[in-house]
């Protein structure tokens, strides 16, 4: 077993693998985050606990407690400096290296335009299955800019998602072809 583990190694390292204890640290790393996150998505923090810390980083003031998370969205703020100020977290945080607040934070604050980008994946994948019909009359659509016209009416494209790919037609023209069709 111990032969077969270090020819496994060894062959990871020779394919430019990650080690078994590399990856031990990566899934280490990746569940002290998520233990952060979830703290941070449940913890609930009092307005007189971060109010002077807000009014420093020049950003309004809580009126009612809110969740940590919610509150490290705002611009100006960051983890440590949160955990600094709030006792609380202080208290529940103060265990985890810098490197997995760090981690945390980049997660919490990036987790919105990441969901917003894969929504935006599945919208234009969409876009592929929605065939314009043979002969369309762009012409008819008064709302497309003129030279979306000219270059749908040249290149004639199957579907809208090739349409999207026409330099020229912006995607307020795609929305307009995909209003118009019903869809």
């Amino acid at each position: 077993q111990d032969n077969a583990d270090l020819r496994l190694t060894d062959l990871s390292n020779k394919l430019g693998l990650a080690s078994n204890e590399r990856i031990k640290n990566l899934n280490k790393k990746t569940k002290e985050v998520d233990e952060v996150k979830n703290i941070l998505q449940n913890q609930q923090v009092e307005p007189n606990e971060i109010n002077d810390y807000l009014n420093s980083e020049y950003s309004s003031p809580l009126l009612n407690k809110q969740k940590a998370a919610q509150i490290l969205l705002r611009p100006s703020v960051n983890l440590k400096s949160m955990i600094k100020e709030v006792a609380s977290l202080n208290e529940t945080l103060s265990g985890f290296e810098n490197e997995i607040l760090e981690q945390t934070e980049i997660q919490i604050k990036y987790d919105t335009y990441i969901e917003k980008e894969r929504e935006l994946v599945v919208k234009m994948s969409q876009l592929e299955n929605l065939v314009i019909p043979d002969a369309f009359n762009y012409e008819k659509l008064t709302s497309l800019s003129n030279e979306a016209k000219q270059k749908l009416k040249k290149i004639q494209p199957k579907t809208l998602g090739q349409a999207s790919r026409i330099s020229g037609v912006n995607p307020s023209d795609v929305q307009i072809l995909m209003l118009y069709m019903g869809r």
